[in-house]
This record gives C-alpha cells, structure tokens and sequence, in this order.
C-alpha cells in the first residue's frame, strides 16, 4: 500500500489557531500604549482625587492641585511620591474647569464637597459640576466630573452633572 504524504485537516486547523494567538498577540504590542494614556491617566487621577477627598473629610486640610504639569498633591521639590500625577510620569496635561472658570485648585470639606478655600467659611465651588481635562501627547483626551457633592467620576457625556 503505497503511504500518502500532507497534512490532515486537524493539523492544519491547529496551526492556524495558533498562528491567530500569535499575530493577535503581536498586533497588541504594536499598538503600544500611547492609545491609551489619557484614559488610563483618568483613572489614575480619579484615584488620587479620592484620596485628597478622604483625607480632607478626616481634618487634613489637603488641597487638590491642578496644573498643567500635576495633578494631586503637588510640591515644590518636585517629588515622585507626593501622592500625585506628573505630566513626567504620565506624558499628559491637566486643566480644571468650574463652569467658565478655569480654577489651580479644590479643597474639599468634612462632608467631601468641593470648596474654594481652606479658611473658616468656605463657599461651596462646582456648583454646575467640575471638570478636569487630561490631554495625552497624542491629542487623545478624557474628563473626570467633580458635581457639587463631591461625587468624582469619569465623564460620559458632554456636560458633568450638578
């Protein structure tokens, strides 16, 4: 009986799955993740904000930064580890926005609602909600909403929410 030669139907099969697993793997990579550093920058930043938030509901009078260069607790030594977002680490920019009004920072009170100032008496800010801009190198951008509560959270639509 003379043997034949080839392949059969499920060798063929199995090397084209894993020729899939492989190139889809491959095309992960290439991406890179510059296509995602604005949103995982938000997220990032929505942690931090929570964070001066709680703090600021415990007495710590923390105020919540917001420049182009940081965001969070910024220092002037210019410190990595100050509980804060850096455009050096991030390769992002910040803006805060209140209304109209473009603001360098919030504090927040003992009930976690955003006010302008540490001092005695206070005046509620963000009243039509907060929004915080994060602009990646590759023009991607995302939002965070602050609303008058202090309720943080990334932004859907094109308004936040009181």
């Amino acid at each position: 009986m003379k043997q034949q030669q080839g392949f059969t139907l499920v060798e063929l099969i199995m090397v084209i799955v894993i020729i899939g697993i492989i190139s889809a793997t491959a095309a992960a990579r290439f991406s890179g993740r510059s296509e995602f550093d604005a949103q995982l920058t938000r997220d990032q930043a929505i942690s931090v904000i929570r964070q001066i938030q709680i703090s600021s509901m415990q007495g710590q009078r923390t105020p919540l930064n917001v420049s182009s260069q940081c965001l969070g607790v910024c220092d002037a030594a210019n410190s990595e580890t100050d509980g804060s977002l850096r455009q050096s680490q991030t390769n992002t920019e910040f803006s805060l926005v209140d209304g109209g009004n473009t603001r360098a920072n919030l504090y927040f009170n003992l009930l976690g609602q955003p006010v302008n100032t540490s001092i005695t008496a206070p005046k509620l800010v963000c009243t039509n909600g907060c929004t915080i801009m994060i602009t990646a190198q590759n023009k991607q951008t995302a939002s965070i909403c602050i609303n008058s509560q202090g309720y943080v959270y990334k932004k859907k639509d094109k308004v936040c929410s009181k």
